[in-house]
């Protein structure tokens, strides 16, 4: 009798999963679409309803098949049901991901995902493997609220004695600013359902007597908490139910956590104040424009406002930030054209080609418009070009009138040797030699400014002066620098570009 040759063994099972990307061709009411997520950490995804954000959410769901026991597995028809007005042919996106298989890496690995017939594609065994976790809306309705009894609820409580349970109960004392005693389970006699429950001040308490924010943020952090290292975790309106203290004490804990498990949390949000969180969330806002979704790095009100054409005043310079703010606010206000000039802000430099765009495909009005750029980054002009075509895709001739038109929109300050603004600022000022013609205030910053001979990072230059200065408002900090500045001989070479074109419209509106 022959022995049969031993089984091969089973393949190492994926890990330290990364989502890097993901590309929308169309999906649901998405269409050419790319959005990139943080490494580990979180990324917010925001945008105005009907804008597609849960539509991502859905999708990311359903592209990994589960990689533990016990791991929730999602399929497409959960979220993609085929009804009488929608089979939902036609849709297809990718995702980018690295991965390891023992010790080999994979690194920019693409999947792609269609439905052209009754089925979607890959088949889900041949689903990339992740611990994925989803915490929709419906899994915030209220115990108050999904219990219907009118009548004694009964229930069995047991304790949760576990470590990441304890860690669970602390990060939610944080986060609610309350001090829970104990964090348990709850399995109500009403249809088997299960849930929470905790004791505060000596107090015992299950979901049914709990806030609908209260139970929101234990349902949040626990399967944060409960997932395994590498995992995906999917939030669907973070801010539900949350003020916004609450939600700025979850976002941190969120991101300590996260980042320290490399972790992925991909959540979508209406909160305006998330915006505002761009140095510890990795920030994303989508738009629709026609039958294209813009993505925006960030989120900026006032370029939203403009492109859905709500402009304010006859003319618009459209900037990347505060510092790039005040020195086109100095330049019309030097040209008497303050009170007839709006200022916006958009944010990376990547943003003033889709803000161009924008304006562009919504077919808002552009001759009155102008984008400057720091002049740090693309300044060759096929780098430029290449942006623009990045933003303005499609081959008709059409098209190309529209790329040309967005080239127009967007011009540069003059920086010398592609520095950024606040370095421009900073040589401009210790090219100046104190004298009588400076006011004491200006002797004093000059001095500060000729102290400074390094900074850790281009934005360190202005900030260390603001700082030393002692001035509490950051804006007139740097309206007195900008002022300032603006004495040096590089000035007029530096605005050029804003000075020509202020006073075209000038002449042009017959602003006065």
């Amino acid at each position: 009798m022959t022995q049969g040759k031993p089984a091969a063994p089973a393949p190492a099972p994926p890990s330290q999963q990364v989502l890097k990307r993901i590309e929308v061709m169309q999906l649901k009411g998405l269409r050419e679409m790319s959005l990139d997520f943080a490494p580990a950490g979180l990324t917010a995804i925001m945008g105005a309803n009907c804008s597609g954000k849960t539509t991502v959410l859905h999708a990311l769901a359903c592209s990994y098949r589960p990689l533990m026991p016990g791991d929730p597995a999602y399929r497409f028809p959960m979220f993609f049901k085929p009804n009488t007005d929608a089979l939902w042919r036609g849709s297809e996106f990718s995702i980018t991901v690295d991965y390891r298989v023992g010790s080999a890496s994979h690194t920019d690995r693409s999947v792609l995902f269609t439905k052209q017939s009754d089925r979607w594609a890959p088949r889900f065994n041949k689903l990339p493997q992740r611990s994925v976790r989803f915490v929709q809306i419906r899994d915030s309705v209220p115990d108050l609220e999904s219990i219907t009894l009118n009548s004694m609820v009964h229930y069995t409580r047991t304790n949760r004695p576990d470590p990441v349970s304890k860690r669970i109960m602390e990060a939610a004392s944080v986060v609610l600013n309350r001090t829970y005693s104990t964090y348990d389970n709850i399995k109500y006699k009403y249809r088997g359902k299960e849930s929470i429950g905790v004791s505060l001040n000596g107090l015992l308490y299950a979901g049914v007597a709990m806030s609908s924010g209260e139970q929101r943020v234990f349902k949040i952090i626990d399967t944060v908490f409960s997932a395994p290292k590498y995992s995906l975790i999917l939030v669907d309106e973070l801010d539900l139910f949350l003020h916004q203290e609450a939600m700025d004490r979850l976002i941190d804990v969120m991101v300590d956590h996260c980042d320290k498990q490399k972790k992925q949390l991909v959540f979508t949000t209406h909160f305006p104040a998330v915006a505002d969180l761009y140095d510890k969330v990795n920030i994303s806002t989508i738009h629709r424009l026609g039958e294209k979704t813009s993505v925006w790095k960030g989120f900026s009100y006032e370029a939203l406002r403009f492109i859905t054409g709500k402009q304010e005043k006859p003319i618009a310079i459209h900037v990347e930030d505060d510092v790039a703010q005040t020195i086109v606010s100095k330049v019309a206000a030097d040209l008497g054209l303050r009170k007839y000039l709006e200022i916006g802000r958009y944010g990376p430099a990547k943003n003033a080609f889709t803000l161009g765009a924008g304006l562009i495909l919504n077919g808002t009005a552009t001759n009155n418009s102008l984008i400057i750029l720091d002049g740090d980054v693309y300044m060759a002009e096929e780098e430029r070009r290449k942006q623009v075509g990045d933003a303005l895709t499609g081959t008709a001739p059409v098209n190309d009138n529209q790329r040309d038109q967005l080239f127009a929109l967007i011009e540069m300050l003059k920086a010398q040797d592609g520095l950024a603004p606040e370095q421009m600022l900073h040589r401009m000022l210790s090219t100046i030699v104190e004298s009588d013609l400076l006011n004491e205030s200006e002797k004093a910053l000059l001095r500060i400014a000729h102290t400074i001979h390094s900074a850790p990072e281009k934005h360190g230059y202005v900030n260390r002066i603001i700082e030393l200065s002692g001035e509490e408002s950051r804006a007139v900090a740097l309206r007195a620098v900008v002022d300032l500045a603006a004495r040096s001989a590089y000035w007029g070479t530096y605005i050029e570009p804003v000075v020509m074109w202020l006073t075209a419209k000038k002449g042009e509106l017959s602003l006065s």
